[in-house]
Parts: C-alpha cells; structure tokens; sequence
C-alpha cells in the first residue's frame, strides 16, 4: 500500500504512494489521531509510531493545535517534529532531471529543467544575445541530479551561472572567455555544489614561519532550497597534498558562521590552510562536512478581532507566534509580534536575519490582501524568540482585518559532506 521509504535519524518513514486515494490516507490519519486519546497507553503509543511512518504527506491532515487533548497535543508534536524532520532531510535529496534528445531547443531544455526540479532558471544574458531557441543541444539524462545536468547543458552552450541575483534563481550568464568547463571544476553532494574558485598564498617577509594558504570555497543549493546558515568546524576538514602528507588547517578550533540572505543561491567559505613546500603543486584531496541549518515546513498563523487581540497566541508543531499588540500609526497600523521556538539550533543569532523575510500580510474586506508599508523591524530577540513589528499603510476600520502570519515551526542541522580533488596551488 506505501511506496519508497526514507530512513531519519534510525526511523524508516513511508513516503505515501502517489497512487493511493487521499480520501483513504485522510480517513486513516483521522483514525489514528481518534486513536491519540485511546484508553490504553499501548494503542495511543501505537496510533503516535504509525502516524510517524506514514511520512511527511500526512502532515497536511493533522488536525490544528487546540483541537485535541492535552496529550494528544503533545503527541501531535511529536509527530509534526518527526515528520518536519524527515520532510527536511528529504529536501535535501537532489533533484531529478529525465531528458532525451538530438537537436533540443536550448529554451526547452532549460524549461524542462525547470519544471522536473522545481529550480528557477531565468536567462540573465543581454537582451541583445541570441535567443536560446536558436541553440540546439544534445542531451541524454536518466535521473540526473540538476546541477550535473545543468552544468553539462551550459558547459554546451558557452554559458555558466550568476548565483548572486537579488531574485533566488540559477542565472544564466555568458561563460568567460577561457573560463574552464562547470562540470570540470565542481563536486557535487546532493542539491549542493561545490567549487574551488581560487586559492591565495601568502608568506610573511618579516616572519618567515607564517605562511598561509587561503582556499575560496564556493557553496551553491539548488533555487528551490532556502539554507538559513552553514556552519563548518575546521576540524571538519582534511587536506592532503600531491605527496600524499596532511596540509594542516590553520585555527582548527575554529568555526565558520556563514549566514545566508534571500535571493543568492551560493556562499563563498574562506578556507584557511598551511602553505606546503614549493614543490607541492596541488591540493590533492579537500575532505569537509558542513551543518546547513534548514527550515522545516511553513505554517500558516492567522489572527482575527484585532482589536481585541492582546498578547493572544497560537501554537503549532515547536512554534509559537504571539500577537502582542495593533496599534495605530499616523498611517495604518503596527502589528507587533513575537515568535518562539521549542528548537532553533542557533538560527536566531543577532546576525541571522531570515525571520524577517517570513511572509505577513492584512486581510481586508473580501480577500484584499496588504503587505507590510516597510521592512519589519526587530523589537527583542534571544535564543529562543524573536519579537517582530510590521506596518501596514491600511485605511479603515481594525476590525476589518485579519493578520497573517507564516513561518517554519522547526529548524534542523543537517551535515553535507564534500570532496574535492586536485585543486592547483598558485
């Protein structure tokens, strides 16, 4: 009855089968979470372990905090955890492409590309280039990860990519002249690529015994994804030159805080390593595992009779969003909120900056949706919690609006490890 499966953390979890009926998934995620409130602690326990195997696709037909016991509650959140955590870990597979063809339409490639992966792909070329239905590849892919299809493609048609757009997508740039193939110089790890893009060396004249060799790496995610942060302990990291002896890191007790802000799709990581002897001419192997702090699933928080709405709160999976105040402003409205989290693994640190870009909105009279007048400003913040104000340039009424509110209830630290090899010392 279930399909393939996802192994999370020593639990296997069955992804639901395309194929069955969601009137006969739902009707049996209603069953079990009745069964949440069974007399015997056995069945209870049961209903929570088969909720969790179901998979990710159940968590939809949850039922919204409030709406049960008290320990069915609490089981629901365990579940919601489990299931996010898994859904996290599954967005972190690769993306596939499946594409045949002779003399394809670069144009039509890239749109297939895009709608197999769910990974935006806009031509960033000047207006006055050549269409890309002009250019006609051959491509043979059987599911392929995206970045070794798409840099194949482009490595094709002369072009790379520009990952540092303001809008988050893979875009399409004019490949340097002499610039050296995309699929040559890149290792790949799941939808995350990895690419040496240059290596400085440097020796102090004044004291001979520092030398230092400073490796720039770049760290690319399919559009698709949204990575809070990476983290990489230096002590994570093994280098080997060309004689087969470890090229030391420098600060190996050190860690690398890597925030990431919408819109770019990569990050370039300093690497700080020994500089070897002159004979040594390359990095053999560069050997590393990062954390990517990744968001769990948004959840929607919506609040009504605003004007009686003080300090009111909803709670869903490990998130908790408080409506602490509206005010009003010389224009429109202040709505000030503050969102707490059962589990942050430290993505709320003063310089991480994401929550800010969570979607808030009014919602007036017969679905007028208004979106914040400015960018909101941050009221407090800890481990834990973060306080939000928003304002909105809305006429009218307070009890007119809605305030809507969505943001992950989890955030997770997930490792990717990376291998590259035979990177060229200057």
């Amino acid at each position: 009855m279930w399909g393939s499966f996802l192994l999370v953390g020593g639990v296997i979890f069955a992804q639901a089968n395309p194929g069955v009926p969601a009137g006969e998934l739902a009707a049996r995620v209603g069953q079990l979470v009745r069964q949440l409130d069974a007399p015997q602690l056995n069945e209870r326990s049961a209903a929570e372990e088969e909720l969790i195997r179901l998979g990710p696709a159940v968590l939809p037909l949850l039922p919204q905090t409030g709406e049960a016991s008290r320990e069915a509650e609490l089981r629901l959140t365990r579940v919601r955890l489990r299931l996010q955590q898994a859904q996290a870990a599954a967005s972190l597979q690769p993306s596939r492409v499946t594409l045949h063809g002779e003399a394809m339409p670069l144009a039509k490639i890239l749109a297939a590309i895009q709608e197999q992966t769910g990974n935006k792909v806009v031509d960033g070329r000047p207006r006055s280039a050549v269409p890309l239905a002009d250019a006609k590849l051959k491509v043979d892919f059987d599911k392929t990860s995206f970045w070794p299809a798409l840099d194949r493609v482009l490595d094709q048609a002369g072009l790379t990519v520009y990952p540092f757009g303001e809008e988050r997508a893979a875009h399409i740039v004019p490949a340097g002249a002499g610039e050296a193939a995309r699929s040559g110089r890149a290792s790949y790890s799941g939808p995350f690529r990895f690419e040496a893009t240059s290596v400085v060396a440097q020796r102090d004249l004044r004291h001979p015994g520092n030398r230092a060799v400073t490796l720039e790496l770049e760290v690319a995610w399919e559009p698709r994804l949204s990575p809070i942060a990476f983290q990489q302990r230096l002590a994570d990291l093994k280098a080997m030159d060309d004689r087969g002896e470890p090229l030391a890191v420098r600060s190996p007790q050190a860690e690398l805080e890597v925030p990431i802000s919408p819109g770019p799709i990569a990050k370039v990581l300093p690497i700080p390593l020994t500089l070897p002897p002159r004979e040594v001419h390359t990095i053999a192997r560069l050997q590393g595992t990062l954390q990517a702090l990744v968001p769990g699933k948004p959840e929607t928080f919506r609040f009504e009779d605003l004007a009686k709405a003080k300090n009111a709160q909803k709670r869903i999976a490990g998130a908790t969003v408080v409506l602490e105040q509206v005010r009003k402003r010389e224009k429109g409205w202040e709505v000030q909120i503050l969102v707490r989290f059962d589990r942050t693994q430290g993505a709320l640190a003063s310089h991480r900056n994401w929550i800010l870009g969570n979607p808030a909105l009014l919602e007036g009279p017969r679905g007028k949706r208004i979106s914040p007048a400015s960018f909101p400003q941050t009221t407090q913040r800890d481990a834990s919690e973060v306080g939000v104000a928003f304002l909105f340039d809305a006429a009218g009424p307070l009890e007119d609006y809605a305030f809507v509110y969505q943001t992950p209830t989890a955030i997770f630290s997930v490792p990717v490890a990376f291998e590259l090899k035979d990177i060229p010392l200057p």
